[in-house]
């Protein structure tokens, strides 16, 4: 029995169609059928004959075809852009229509608009006057529910309070849609701070359309009292399996904001358990290891962050099954996005200064040695090592379809292709969850995706005829399951509701005998989280 699972989605929230479903629709069409009978007895009796009377659902709808390529554009959407008032007391939401790049995050995208928009009648440019611009390398970066935003050079000219407006507008624009909480913004790399002597953390921003921007910079920029205080901070652990770095936002309490002891907060922070990030392995009791207490060292206009560790680190690392790439990923990207003025970090081992290493494990830049110049590393050197959390959909021993999250790429994280091709490695150690199967046959490789394409929220997906071989040779629900372990992890990515099915140029009427295929998927609501 050929299931449609697609014609009539809308009606039927993609779910298959089972026997016990069809049964009152049997009985209308048989009735249909009979009065259709009588009618032709009533008008044709002198023929001697009744013509055959054929009742069939309407055909699904194929929206668009078959994509060939990959495409450069996803779709377009209105988004709020918070720009300061003229008087600078508040930031205002004005909208604007923006096409979202195919394959990446919209963040991109969203603060180049932001820094663009000339304002309006009531609202002004962000930047006071300063023409704004993104860094080239790895402007924006995402891991997690944080992005971290590099401006070039010319951000430099703003004072401490304009760049204060910037990043929160900034904030504000990056998290309408959720997916993103905390905002870092760094200005070449370097985190400026919100002082003239550069001691003053900015932290990560958060949305705030409650307060102005007077109450917001005037509690910001306070200074230390003999309280503590609380600072937002990101935090980069080394992910599982020495695969790269994973962040996670986190508020502590500072005693002050003295270098050293914002360091060995930090230091601490990455010592403790994630809240967030499972699976994660603990790191060691760095502030015990170290030899010496952390310093900053001024050479040739740069500032540079000295940690200095007994030699017992290295096995410490080793026990903890993290190696000395990740790790030092870690302490550059936590340093340099909260500490400010930090221009990169020096670290040694026992007597060892680190001028070299050579990354295995990780996605990027394996067995390629990394040189640092005098020792000094800083955060372009390790820009291959961020990662994020990428939901996929494998079997459960119920057989069940179960999300599960994998740290992968954070450039590759948006894209259907990056993510089909993490569906075909299959269940890995170092998924959240683990005792899974994979819903993806064997017989299928990541050239048998032929090109991705994108109608209004729907994902098109054009495979070759490997997809019909291997469906036919798959039995029981296993098509429905690779189907819907396609559906529900590609509707994961911003903006897809669903997913349309080409096989081979066309949508055939069935895959593998057992899916009618036809129209467009939505995800199934029987998976579990």
């Amino acid at each position: 029995m050929i299931k449609r699972l697609t014609s009539l989605s809308i009606k039927n929230n993609g779910l298959p169609f089972r026997k016990e479903d069809g049964k009152m629709k049997h009985r209308l069409i048989g009735f249909l059928c009979l009065l259709c009978a009588c009618a032709l007895l009533t008008g044709c009796e002198s023929q001697g004959r009744i013509a055959a009377v054929q009742v069939t659902l309407p055909p699904a709808m194929v929206k668009g075809e078959a994509p060939v390529a990959d495409a450069e554009k996803a779709y377009e959407q209105t988004v709020m852009m918070y720009l300061p008032s003229l008087d600078g007391t508040r930031l205002l939401a004005v909208p604007q229509r923006v096409t979202a790049p195919a394959g990446e995050h919209m963040a991109v995208t969203l603060c180049e608009a932001l820094l663009a928009h000339p304002g309006d009648d009531s609202a002004a440019a962000v930047g006071a006057g300063i023409k704004l611009s993104l860094a080239q390398k790895k402007s924006v970066e995402v891991s997690g529910n944080v992005a971290t935003v590099n401006l070039s050079s010319t951000a430099l000219g703003l004072s401490n309070e304009q760049f204060f407006t910037v990043a929160q507008a900034l904030a504000n624009t990056l998290c309408q849609f959720g997916d993103i909480q905390y905002v870092n913004v760094l200005i070449n790399g370097v985190q400026p701070g919100l002082n003239q002597e550069g001691t003053l953390p900015a932290g990560c921003f958060q949305m705030n359309m409650r307060e102005d921007l007077t109450a917001l910079w005037s509690r910001a920029s306070a200074p230390m009292s003999q309280n503590r205080r609380a600072f937002t901070a990101s935090l980069y652990y080394p992910a599982s399996s020495g695969r790269g770095i994973l962040c996670e936002a986190r508020t502590f309490a500072f005693v002050s904001t003295d270098i050293v002891s914002l360091t060995q907060t930090l230091l601490d922070a990455l010592a403790s358990e994630p809240v967030t990030l499972p699976r994660m392995p603990r790191c060691p009791d760095f502030r015990a290891l170290l030899a010496a207490a952390p310093a900053v060292e001024e050479r040739d206009g740069f500032r540079v962050l000295s940690l200095r560790f007994h030699e017992e680190m290295n096995t410490a690392l080793i026990d903890a099954g993290i190696t000395r790439s990740v790790m030092m990923a870690s302490f550059v990207y936590t340093f340099t996005s909260f500490l400010p003025g930090i221009d990169g970090l020096e670290v040694y081992i026992g007597d060892e200064s680190i001028t070299t290493l050579t990354p295995s494990g990780v996605y990027r830049r394996v067995g390629e040695t990394i040189y640092f110049p005098d020792g000094v590393m800083s955060r372009r050197d390790f820009d291959g090592f961020l990662l994020t959390e990428c939901p996929l959909y494998f079997l459960n021993e119920n057989g069940k379809l179960s999300r599960v999250e994998r740290p992968i790429p954070s450039s590759d994280a948006f894209h259907p292709r990056a993510i089909y091709k993490q569906l075909l490695e299959g269940p890995q150690t170092y998924d959240s969850k683990t005792g899974l199967q994979s819903v993806l046959p064997r017989d299928l490789t990541a050239d048998d995706l032929l090109g991705f394409s994108y109608d209004g929220n729907v994902l098109m997906i054009h495979f070759s005829d490997q997809l019909m071989k291997a469906a036919e040779k798959m039995e029981g629900q296993a098509v429905e399951r690779m189907v819907y372990g396609l559906v529900d992890t590609l509707c994961c990515l911003p903006g897809v509701k669903r997913v349309a099915i080409f096989v081979a140029g066309t949508q055939p009427e069935t895959l593998g005998g057992t899916i009618f295929l036809p129209g467009d998927f939505m995800p199934s609501p029987n998976a579990e989280e």
